[in-house]
């Protein structure tokens, strides 16, 4: 019985593991599209109705990864969203830089401009982490990192040889 318990506990945390996985994905891609369409560098009419997912959802997405990620994930994710705070305050800036009449630049360059520098290294960033939650999830891969906090302590017991590896 304690076999088959152990295995359905492995099923759900998979389970979790996967839903997570699926809404960062989800999140990524429909981060990635408004961070690929905004503010192009030239733009004639209207620009795309390309809205960044709600508050509320990317918290969702955020809480699920936090509760279940690996640590390898968690960092993908920590540089991607780095790239795309940056595009979010460029974008931002676009509205006031623009409305400026005399054109004076925030920066010595145009905030779309600073947008569209940063979309290669959105997409390089999104890329990195779409591979390794593919990779984990066809894999089963758990992070074998020690969680911050945790301390390893080893023990010998009486007769038994080498030291074991326990968390505590």
């Amino acid at each position: 019985m304690g076999h088959d318990r152990l295995q359905a506990r492995e099923a759900r945390e998979q389970q979790r593991l996967e839903n997570a996985y699926l809404e960062l994905l989800k999140m990524a891609e429909r981060v990635g599209q408004w961070a690929q369409m905004v503010y192009p560098v030239a733009q004639s009419g209207e620009p795309p109705a390309t809205p960044l997912p709600s508050l509320e959802l990317q918290a969702d997405t955020a809480a699920l990864v936090a509760a279940f990620g690996t640590d390898e994930v968690r960092e993908m994710a920590e540089a991607w969203q780095s790239v795309v705070k940056q595009m979010i305050t460029a974008a931002e800036l676009v509205a006031w830089e623009e409305a400026d009449p005399s054109g004076r630049r925030l920066s010595g360059i145009s905030q779309r401009a600073i947008i569209h520098q940063l979309r290669p290294e959105e997409k390089r960033t999104r890329d990195a982490l779409g591979a390794q939650v593919r990779s984990e999830l066809a894999f089963g891969y758990r992070s074998t990192r020690v969680p911050t906090g945790v301390t390893r302590s080893y023990t010998i017991q009486p007769e038994q040889g080498p030291p074991t590896d326990e968390s505590t």
